[in-house]
């Protein structure tokens, strides 16, 4: 597991920028409601292309890591959008 993390560090110092980035940004843009469904969408947007990055790069990009990632994309946007109704 140890050669797995160190392998994708870069990977996953990525998208925990992205994650940390769109907190704040989520944050500071209320009460503009607007805004933060925009960046919902542009999250669930880059967080299913970064999956789908990282496996292809690594040849192990199947059709069911596609769906995992897409289907992780809108449970998070969903439940998201929820929060600013």
């Amino acid at each position: 597991m140890k050669i797995a993390w160190h392998k994708h560090l870069l990977a996953y110092s990525f998208i925990a920028t992205i994650l940390l980035i769109f907190a704040a940004l989520f944050l500071l843009a209320w009460p503009n409601r607007d805004l933060q469904r925009l960046l919902i969408g542009c999250l669930m947007l880059i967080y299913f292309a970064w999956g789908i990055i990282t496996h292809t790069q690594s040849n192990a990009l199947t059709v069911h890591i596609v769906l995992e990632y897409l289907g992780v994309s809108l449970l998070a946007g969903i439940l998201l959008v929820l929060v600013t109704i």
